[in-house]
């Protein structure tokens, strides 16, 4: 037998945009703080030089990780939405099968 499942519509939409609203934040967050993991060189011989470009492709590492964790972020949120749409959708054609049938 199948169990039963409870599915709130307005939780999924509040999961959804807590998700939207964490990548905004990440995404806040990163740019505030962007200026900070990106340095100059503190002087013009070669240790500084490298040490800065070793601390520079770090910083950009961090940065393109920071930009893929908000487009997942995003995505899930549109993906729950995209799911929840669907599920309504079948919800509402198996009903009105049922409804059909009780007639």
């Amino acid at each position: 037998m199948v169990g039963h499942v409870l599915v709130q519509p307005e939780v999924i939409l509040a999961a959804a945009l807590e998700l939207d609203l964490l990548a905004e934040r990440l995404a806040a967050a990163s740019a505030i703080s962007a200026p900070a993991t990106h340095v100059i060189p503190s002087g013009t011989e070669e240790v500084s030089l490298l040490a800065a470009e070793h601390f520079n492709q770090a910083a950009i590492s961090h940065d393109r990780a920071i930009a893929q964790g908000v487009l997942e972020l995003h995505h899930a949120a549109a993906t729950l939405r995209g799911q929840l749409a669907q599920y309504l959708i079948q919800d509402a054609v198996r009903a009105a099968g049922i409804a059909a049938i009780q007639v």
